[in-house]
């Protein structure tokens, strides 16, 4: 009984650790990302990102529609508003900036051209990581 304690404990300290430092990996490839853009312009042709944004604006359009019928499961059935299309349309562009931004981080890594030296990209990281397990844990409920 005490083994299992022990094995769950350490399986959430992994689970943590994991979650962070890929969260911490998708803020430095954003950040490289944002350095290709001012260095070298889109790494994206602009037709790629036009159908990166429509896949996304589907797929959110679609979730928050999902969302707000499930609200009005038990309440008389109203007209349905365009929030559920301006939402979409918001998490769209987000997606799609990131999407575009890690693209390019991921791109300027592959060419070896980060305008930093490996050093400051390890204490990046390093930073990183600290801010993700900062937001992990402010995202985490209030144990009562």
């Amino acid at each position: 009984m005490r083994k299992e304690k022990v094995f769950a404990k350490i399986k959430g300290y992994l689970k943590t650790l994991v979650l962070s430092t890929a969260l911490a990996f998708f803020m430095l490839y954003t950040a490289f990302g944002l350095m290709f853009f001012a260095n070298r312009g889109n790494p994206v042709p602009a037709h790629f990102i036009l159908l990166i944004t429509a896949i996304f604006f589907v797929i959110s359009t679609v979730f928050y529609e999902s969302k707000e019928r499930g609200k009005e499961k038990g309440k008389k059935k109203s007209k349905e508003g365009f929030e559920p299309l301006i939402k979409g349309l918001f998490l769209a562009v987000c997606a799609t900036f990131s999407f575009v931004a890690i693209f390019g981080g991921v791109k300027l890594t592959i060419e070896r051209a980060i305008p930093v030296g490996i050093e400051a990209s390890i204490s990046a990281l390093a930073i990183c990581i600290i801010v993700s397990m900062v937001f992990l844990s402010l995202l985490k409920p209030l144990a009562q």
